[in-house]
């Protein structure tokens, strides 16, 4: 005698559909759930490189402190402050280099300043002199020039003899200088 083939009950047939759908919910939010881990420890990875030269920063407060003041004070030996004008500050940096010659023994036959312009955040103020003497003196004049503080930066220099082939006549040097100041552009 055969059976016959039972057919399933309908409850469980509902408890099978229910604990399918419990599965799929239960991959989903495993899935769901691993995809949140690797995207919270990708931006964890890319965050603590930044957190670490903060922390370093923040521990190194007065050593930075230290070296913003000595990055100051270089500044201040290179460049005029913002707060000057940069009319005066040219004018000052003529006066200078017209002592540091008439010292030297130089004649200043011209001189003048140009208008300042924008050079990477700073005012450039040029100065054009032509100094007139002998050979040791230039080359002291030109010595001081890079010694002076605020620095005075020397564009071009040209020299050459004045009186050249007069027999008898004492030659003089000149020196047709393009120097020229930096000063910090007010913000």
């Amino acid at each position: 005698m055969t059976t016959p083939l039972a057919r399933p009950r309908p409850e469980a047939l509902w408890l099978l559909i229910a604990g399918a759908l419990l599965l799929a919910l239960l991959a989903w939010a495993s899935w769901t759930v691993v995809a949140k881990y690797r995207q919270a420890s990708a931006v964890l990875a890319e965050i603590e490189p930044r957190h670490a030269r903060l922390a370093g920063l923040l521990q190194n407060q007065e050593l930075l402190a230290q070296t913003d003041s000595a990055l100051q004070a270089n500044l201040i030996e290179h460049v005029g402050t913002a707060e000057e004008d940069p009319g005066q500050t040219g004018n000052a940096a003529l006066q200078r280099v017209r002592e540091l010659a008439g010292g030297r023994g130089l004649r200043v036959a011209s001189s003048q300043t140009t208008a300042p312009r924008d050079d990477n955040g700073f005012d450039r103020i040029g100065l054009s002199l032509r100094v007139e003497g002998d050979w040791p003196a230039l080359v002291a004049l030109l010595r001081e020039l890079a010694q002076q503080r605020p620095a005075l930066y020397i564009h071009s220099v040209q020299l050459g003899i004045q009186g050249f082939g007069h027999q008898g006549a004492p030659q003089t040097l000149f020196g047709n200088l393009e120097l020229y100041v930096l000063k910090e552009r007010r913000p």
